[in-house]
């Protein structure tokens, strides 16, 4: 068993829309699954940030295409980029239904390929499961 979950500081005074919808999204987890689905978010937020994308409003498909890649670029085969995506499209789903941003589906990979080189992208940014 676990212990206890730290939750984010809610202060929304003084948080992002992106903050606060990260916070709605993880508010309804405890435990590992809080614990893995922060660490993801986390992963999206750093690369937004290292790239100037807000982690939010915004986003393109191509953002996450080029996300995507760089998961494929560190290593990680197509199943834990698939993995790694599970908080991602969870959260623009809950930003979705809180009216922060419009469908997050028209940014579906579903269908695009990688180079033939890495193979087939993985079915990582899709509205349905």
């Amino acid at each position: 068993m676990s212990g206890p979950t730290i939750l984010l500081p809610f202060q929304p005074a003084t948080m992002s829309g992106a903050q606060l919808a990260a916070v709605s999204f993880l508010a309804r987890y405890s435990g590992r699954t809080h614990s893995l689905y922060a660490y993801q978010l986390r992963e999206w937020f750093a690369w937004c940030e290292s790239n100037g994308v807000d982690p939010l409003v915004g986003v393109q498909r191509a953002h996450v295409e080029l996300y995507i890649r760089s998961l494929g670029d560190r290593g990680l085969m197509d199943s834990s980029v698939n993995a790694m995506m599970h908080a991602v499209r969870g959260y623009f789903r809950f930003a979705h239904i809180d009216g922060l941003i419009g469908s997050p589906t028209r940014l579906s990979t579903r269908g695009c390929r990688r180079s033939t080189a890495m193979g087939p992208a993985p079915r990582a940014w899709t509205g349905s499961s």
